[in-house]
């Protein structure tokens, strides 16, 4: 099927669709169009993109922007983007049906959308390697959280004991209180803003202290998220997990601070799908969404982020040591479930986390602990 095509190409990143397409390749340049090679016969969402210089700017970009995120946030093995790529492939692949579309879009507008999701996501993935990539992409799609965006990069390039006081970091200190000024002073200062105000730290009471200690950006970040939240935005933005590898405070801006509604719009990270693959962790966290039990009261939020907190733990290798540590049963999980995510996660710590055969099978306890202990929970 011509649609297969773009498919093959998107998932490898590298591969030209001339070698499945019938037919000769019309001529295009590199900078006209995209990623692929544009041929006779092709199906309507390639010939779409094919005719559009802004189309196939956004697929030269997100080929681009695919390739700096093949290898892990860890900085070495591969990133958990397949599924994530199939699914963006696929919307663009609906966008020739009327049922995937919304309204009365066209398919050039559906595609647009598809390309902005999937840039963006990419994009925040990306910031730490290749900021001068990802920056612009996110200034563009999302502005509300580039200052933030670039002040996580420009803070996770550094040292977490960095002495942001310190001459030799006055260019880069200058560049982050410029960008969090308007922001923080706003959240200092505003009426509207007093309730965030109430749950952060005490210890930030001007926009200079933010550079004090990694708990102070992380405390600010953690109410931000809610505090610039919007019905386009929500539940959108992440703290991208490249800088939590090498900043673990940063792990703080995602966890609950609201114990309600609001933490359901604290940032995330994305460290699913940046980190290495874990199919078996993956395949027990399926099994205990699907049992979840229906849940009452805006406290659930809170339970809710605890449990995504810990399973961004696991995935980090951040879980705290338990000298205790249980492995309950949930409903819906099996012994073996666990115990395939335990061997795999021992594994995972020994390769990817340099730790000894001994303490990564403890870490993967530790781990599944505070996974299994904070899931299926409702307050």
């Amino acid at each position: 099927m011509p649609g297969m095509t773009m498919i093959r190409f998107c998932l490898i990143a590298l591969v030209s669709l001339a070698a499945f397409a019938a037919g000769p390749a019309q001529a295009q340049t590199p900078q006209q169009g995209p990623s692929f090679a544009c041929t006779a016969g092709q199906g309507v969402v390639e010939s779409t993109i094919c005719a559009s210089p802004s189309l196939s700017a956004a697929d030269r970009l997100m080929a681009a922007l695919y390739a700096v995120n093949k290898v892990s946030a860890f900085g070495s093995g591969p990133a958990n983007q397949l599924e994530t790529q199939r699914r963006a492939v696929k919307a663009m692949q609906d966008c020739a049906k009327p049922s995937g579309r919304s309204g009365q879009q066209s398919i050039a507008q559906c595609l647009e959308g598809a390309y902005d999701q999937r840039n963006e996501e990419l994009a925040v993935g990306a910031v730490t390697r290749a900021p001068d990539l990802a920056l612009p992409v996110i200034r563009r799609l999302d502005p509300g959280f580039a200052p933030l965006a670039e002040t996580i990069a420009l803070w996770a390039s550094e040292p977490e004991s960095t002495n942001w006081s310190a001459p030799q970091q006055s260019a880069k200190r200058a560049r982050i209180l410029t960008l969090l000024r308007p922001i923080v002073t706003d959240l200092l200062t505003s009426e509207d803003k007093s309730f965030y105000r109430s749950v952060m730290s005490q210890d930030v009471k001007r926009v200079e202290d933010v550079l004090a200690t990694p708990g102070n950006l992380a405390a600010v970040l953690n109410v931000l998220g809610p505090a610039l939240a919007d019905d386009s935005r929500a539940n959108a933005r992440a703290i991208f997990c490249a800088a939590i590898v090498s900043h673990p405070a940063l792990l703080g801006a995602t966890q609950t601070a609201f114990g309600a509604t609001p933490d359901s719009f604290v940032f995330n990270s994305d460290c699913r799908i940046t980190l290495p693959p874990l199919p078996a962790l993956d395949a027990l966290d399926g099994k205990l969404n699907k049992g979840w039990p229906q849940c009452d009261g805006t406290i659930r939020f809170a339970a809710y982020r605890v449990y995504n907190t810990s399973l961004d733990e696991a995935r980090l290798g951040f879980a705290k040591h338990q000298a205790k540590a249980t492995l309950p049963p949930r409903r819906g999980v099996s012994a073996g479930d666990v115990q395939a995510a335990r061997a795999e996660l021992t594994a995972y710590y020994i390769r990817y986390r340099g730790v000894p055969q001994t303490k990564a099978a403890q870490m993967a306890v530790d781990a599944l602990s505070g996974v299994l202990n904070t899931a299926q929970e409702c307050e």
